[in-house]
């Protein structure tokens, strides 16, 4: 029986091997998967099929990722253990330029029953990052900002 780290840090070692299939398992049929609206994959995400919609995403920006220097928080208590956060680097060609990115995250991670229910991805530094992107999309829809708009039309 795989506990919420190991079963996490499946998920992430597919950056290294770039084999979605071994991730499709460890994830719950429903999962849920929101990506911070300031990131370059902001939106809400359903289900097995929206893991891969993000990641392609992800791939069609950046290339040769990996991770770096990941850190993993996990309760105190009982009531939480099917909850652990982490933080590390995404690092990776930035397809726009050609020219490393190093893209900061924190992730909150939900795991019932060996499967990952629920991803919440936060981004650090997004604004250089999306600024970048604009920049190498000469004409990007992104807002002279680098923000992206958010689903109900607020920004």
């Amino acid at each position: 029986m795989a506990n919420p780290k190991q079963i996490i840090e499946v998920v992430y070692s597919v950056f290294a091997d770039n084999n979605l299939s071994r991730i499709l398992p460890l994830l719950d049929e429903e999962i849920v998967l929101y990506s911070s609206d300031y990131g370059p994959t902001g939106s809400e995400y359903h289900g097995r099929s929206g893991f891969l919609t993000l990641m392609s995403r992800l791939y069609t920006i950046c290339e040769n990722l990996s991770v770096q220097s990941l850190i993993y928080f996990t309760p105190d208590d009982d009531q939480h253990q099917d909850l652990i956060m982490t933080t590390g680097f995404f690092e990776g060609k930035l397809m726009v330029d050609n020219e490393l990115a190093i893209m900061p995250f924190v992730h909150a991670w939900k795991v019932k029953a060996e499967r990952v229910v629920e991803l919440r991805a936060f981004y650090w530094d997004s604004a250089k990052l999306l600024n970048r992107i604009q920049q190498g999309n000469n004409g990007s829809n992104l807002p002279p900002n680098g923000q992206h708009s958010s689903s109900n039309g607020v920004q």
